[in-house]
């Protein structure tokens, strides 16, 4: 009589026991691919965000240096005219001068308060400085953008969290499989659910993290 091998019923069907560990391999790996899905869409979107980030950053510090030289100039022409080494009938112009540069000065800080805090959080009185389609009121503030990139970030480690320990679940239900003894198996099965039940909690709040932002 030919002996059934030990993973057989009579029947040449799988155990039960085997069967659950397939189930349970296919449905981590499952949710291994979903937050892996999730994982790259967010590590895409923080990329984003980081260069947004930097280029306000590059405007918001170009504002300083123009309201730096635009200061010194007003301040140069100023006190040529306290020195009195502008000739009286040039003095009206000169003051009209010193009136243009007080409002512009006022627009440069009105922009970069716009660009550190983001435009929802002044007057609507005060937006000064346009996006890329020249509309005011729509720029996100450079506070925001650290805001964001900060929570993707930690997102992100949590979604690869997320994905080792699933990872390790399939190598644990992997080795359910090669185990002959029932004690083993059983081991192997429990840390399977353990570890998958945590990537899979991790990956819920990963995503949570990253679409409430």
């Amino acid at each position: 009589m030919i002996e059934l091998d030990g993973n057989l019923g009579a029947d040449g069907r799988p155990h039960n026991a085997e069967m659950r560990i397939a189930y349970m391999i296919a449905f981590f790996a499952a949710a291994l691919s979903i937050i892996e899905i999730g994982a790259n869409n967010y590590r895409d979107r923080e990329i984003v965000s980081v260069n947004k980030k930097m280029t306000e950053y590059s405007l918001y510090h170009s504002k300083i240096l123009n309201e730096t030289l635009m200061r010194g100039e007003r301040d140069l022409l100023e006190d040529l005219v306290r020195a009195g080494a502008i000739i009286p009938k040039d003095t009206l112009i000169i003051h009209e001068r010193l009136g243009k540069f007080d409002m512009e000065l006022d627009l440069i800080r009105r922009q970069q308060s716009e660009l550190m805090n983001g435009s929802a959080s002044i007057e609507t009185a005060r937006w000064a400085m346009p996006d890329i389609n020249n509309q005011l009121g729509k720029i996100k503030g450079l506070r925001q953008w650290e805001y964001e990139v900060a929570a993707l970030d930690v997102a992100g480690d949590k979604f690869d969290l997320a994905c080792l320990l699933l990872e390790l679940s399939l190598v644990m239900g992997a080795m359910g499989f090669i185990v002959r003894l029932q004690q083993g198996r059983n081991l192997f099965r429990w840390l399977m659910a353990i570890f998958g039940a945590l990537g899979i909690i991790l990956g819920a709040l990963a995503y949570y993290q990253a679409v409430t932002l």
